[in-house]
Order: C-alpha cells, then structure tokens, then sequence
C-alpha cells in the first residue's frame, strides 16, 4: 500500500515540476516571442490606440492612420490600394501585421531607439502617441508603369537602382486591396481574408519576391560569368549541333525552334549569348560542372534571401528542393546540362534576376536591395537613412567589361532587339528567357531582364501571358521593361 501512494506522490512530483518548468520556460524564456508575435491580438490592441506612422512614396501616401470613434482609436488606411499593397502589407486586428507593417514595427509605433524620450512625454502629458513614418525608395511613375504594362497578365516586374540598391518598382498581378483587412468590422476584415485565401491565384503572395520561376535563358548570364572566370573568352567555340546527346541517358537536348544555332558549325559563347543557344550553354554546363555553376550563382546571391531586404522574400536556388530550400548542386551530367539553361531544379524570384542584371551592370558588384530609404519622426527631420553597401567584385574586372558588352550586344543585335531604345545604344543591356514550367500542355513563362543607366530591371509572365504558346521573353516581357526604361529616363534624361 505504501509502496503504491510513493509511486502516486513521485507522479504527481514530476507533473508538478514539468508544469513549474513551463510556466517558467513561458515567463522567462517566451514572454519575448509572444508579445512580439503579430498576431498578438492584445498587443495590437495596445498597439491600435498609437498615431501609427505614415508610409510615403515620392507624393504619394501609401498607408496612413486617421482617428476614429470605436475602442480601437485608430484605422490604418491605404488610399493606393493593391498598387503597393504587397509592398506596405496589411495592419489587421484579425490578422496582424504583415511585410513593411512588420518588418519596421517599431518605429511605425515610436518605439525605435531615438524614440523613447518622446514616448515618455507623451505618456506623462496623456497624449497618444505617435510613430515615426517610413519614405520609400519605391517612384509611383514606375509603379504604375509596372501595373499597367503587365495588364491582366499573371507575373512580376521589378526595377533597381543598381549602385545603391534601392528598389524604384515593384509590382506583380494579381495584387490584392489590404483596406478590407484592415476594417475595425471583423466579419468584413474575415470575409476579406477569407476570399483571399480561397483564391486559385494567391493574391497574397508576391510573385515579384515570394514565387519562385525557373529562369530559363536568363540564367545563361550567370553561365557566361562562370564560364568567363574559368578561363574561357568570348571568343571560345563550341560545336553547334541543333541537338545535343547528352551522356548517359537517350534523352537529347534542343535548341528554340529545334533548328541549329545561327553561327556556323562552331558558335562563339558571345555569339551563343547574342542568339540564346541552348546547345552551347549545355556544353559549357558540361564543362564546367555543377559545383562551379552553383558557386557563381552564389555570388549573384543565389542561395539565402536577399541580404538585407525588408519585404518577405524566397531564397533563389541552383538546386531548388521542397518548400523555400536550396540542395547541394548533387547534379548528374543529363541534369546539369539541362540546368545550365536555367530548367530542371534551378528556381528565382523576379528580385533575384534584377540584381543579376544590377549587378552586371555594376561591374560585378552586388547590390543589397531594400524598398525604405529614410525613417523620419513627427516633425519630418530624418531619424534614420537607410544605406547599404554593394559587395566587392564578384569576378574579374576583364570578365565584368566582358560580360557587360556581351549583354548589350544582345539587346543592340540579338534576342534582346524588341527592347531595344535607340538612345540607349550601346547602354543597355540585357538577356530574353523562355522556361519551360514541367506541366505537360502549359505555355512556358517568359522573360527579360535588363540594365540601362540608373536602372536595373526583371521581368517574367507567367505561361507566355496573351501570347501562351507563342510567346517569348523579348515579344511579351521585353515591351514591360522597356517601358519601365523608357519612365525612368524620361525622368532624368537620356546620358
């Protein structure tokens, strides 16, 4: 009987201990996460008696607080609606906070750093507080530019400075309205979230910096770097068969329009570049290996988000895996091949083939993206400015003047011509993509990426857009850029 009342007592002591051991672990340990976490309703609610910041973008107003008569004192509005939607994010009371809205909480609350001394004014004198606002990188010209040149057609278009690394556009369809989020009226704000969700086309995920495409010929600028910095020029041939067998295994590999690479028997890998040759590419992806390739990629920033980026973004992957992760470049030859053209596993966001072509443009130099310029506080005097850094070269100074007029070549006499500015000869540079998405019926996405001066820009459609099967990267994706190009330099004038 004894024995059986210590065994109840030592169970009821360990339960009594594991039960301590987590009212502490939640106290001490996860107190933090909890009340940071922004879904929080309690915080929010909290947080909803606060003057919240304003974002701004040139002279446009893209979310602001205004006073209201209900418990929760103020209502976040976005008077642009979905044009900056996945940019601002929403601020819900159902949902929490999202993408700018999260990322710099803290000030929109006037509770950064150089904010507490206001802050405890405002507490003794019983006035609301009021956060400091955020100033975007973001021209409304080229936002608009973005909406209106994709139209109804599903895909992203983005547009960096590439010396600073400030986006200047940032735009993908479908797009989504965060006012109704945002409604103090619950069951508004859940039928909002509710239609959302249930859409087929997933308007609240970014395709310009959360979905990931694979990059088709537009990759074979990171090939071409690669190949460079191995040794090969410009000027190094390959054999040009309009198929190629590839080792161990029956399956060939093709070029666009099934045909041979215009060139001759042997092409140049300038020449391969200029006309998109995918036959040529396979071959340098053969010789190079995949280890070589994954770690030129690398450089681009492939592998890990963008460094320092402010908005919700997947990482970009020579060796795409389940979910948001990147493998080991653990490639046989068949594959590797087909990678070098940007198909089989190789996955990146619209952001990602921007900086690609910032950082050609660039010289080698990779810029650190990032949508907020400056943070100021309620008297409009700057808080904080928003500065980072490109890398040191990525390559060789020889192979960043080599691939740069590699790509302009491409724009003033090959793929890239329905791009082409005539200004611009000679300064604008850039690499049509057609990728195969792996659907058996479904018209490839396509693309363009380009660089001119003070801008750096990608774009994709998604399944050929109006076009479908009869796309390609310069006849459907090429005219969005362009006149994104075209905006920016109407702006400052051509050089």
């Amino acid at each position: 009987m004894n024995r059986a009342i210590r065994k109840i007592a030592l169970a009821l002591a360990i339960a009594f201990a594991a039960l301590v051991a987590q009212l502490a672990w939640v106290q001490v340990f996860s107190a933090t996460k909890l009340a940071e976490n922004p879904a929080n309703r309690r915080l929010l609610i909290k947080e909803y008696s606060i003057d919240r910041g304003a974002i701004v973008a040139g002279d446009k107003l893209i979310a602001q607080s205004i006073r209201t008569n209900d418990r929760l004192k103020y209502l976040r509005m976005y008077p642009q609606g979905s044009l900056f939607a996945q940019i601002s994010g929403y601020y819900s009371i159902l949902y929490g906070r999202y993408s700018l809205e999260q990322t710099y909480n803290d000030y929109l609350v006037g509770a950064g750093p150089q904010d507490r001394f206001s802050a405890i004014v405002d507490d003794l004198l019983g006035r609301d507080r009021k956060g400091d606002s955020l100033v975007l990188s973001i021209d409304p010209v080229l936002q608009k530019v973005a909406r209106d040149a994709l139209g109804r057609q599903r895909g992203a278009a983005a547009a960096i400075d590439p010396k600073t690394g400030e986006v200047l556009a940032l735009y993908a369809n479908p797009s989504y309205d965060p006012n109704p989020l945002s409604s103090h009226n619950l069951t508004e704000a859940s039928n909002a979230w509710a239609r959302l969700n249930a859409d087929p086309l997933h308007p609240l995920l970014s395709r310009a910096t959360q979905e990931r495409y694979p990059p088709g010929s537009t990759f074979k600028i990171i090939m071409t770097a690669a190949a460079l910095e191995d040794g090969m020029t410009p000027a190094t041939t390959f054999p040009n068969p309009s198929v190629l067998k590839l080792p161990l295994t029956t399956r060939t590999l093709s070029n666009f329009g099934g045909g041979a690479c215009r060139g001759g028997g042997h092409i140049s890998i300038a020449t391969a570049l200029r006309v998109s040759c995918n036959t040529t590419f396979a071959q340098i992806g053969l010789r190079l290996g995949p280890e070589k390739i994954d770690a030129m990629a690398q450089k681009f920033g492939f592998g890990a988000s963008p460094l320092g980026f402010d908005l919700p973004a997947a990482p970009s992957c020579f060796v795409a895996i389940s979910g948001d992760g990147c493998g080991p470049p653990d490639l046989d030859k068949p594959q590797t091949a087909f990678s070098a053209i940007g198909q089989f596993s190789v996955r990146t966001t619209c952001l990602q083939m921007a900086m690609v072509a910032a950082t050609v443009s660039n010289l080698g130099r990779v810029p650190q993206p990032h949508v907020v310029r400056e943070i100021t506080d309620q008297s409009g005097a700057v808080v904080k400015r928003i500065v980072l850094p490109s890398s040191d070269p990525i390559y060789s100074d020889t192979t960043a003047t080599e691939l740069r007029d590699m790509m302009i070549d491409v724009v003033d006499n090959g793929t890239g011509r329905p791009a082409r500015i005539p200004s611009l000869k000679g300064q604008m540079g850039g690499k049509t993509g057609t990728a195969q998405t792996g659907v058996e019926g479904e018209a490839p996405h396509v693309w363009f990426v380009a660089f001119a001066p003070g801008i750096a820009v990608a774009v994709v459609v998604e399944n050929g857009g109006n076009l479908a099967d009869a796309a390609t990267g310069g006849k459907v994706a090429g005219p969005i850029a362009k006149a994104l190009i075209e905006a920016k330099i109407n702006e400052r004038g051509p050089r």
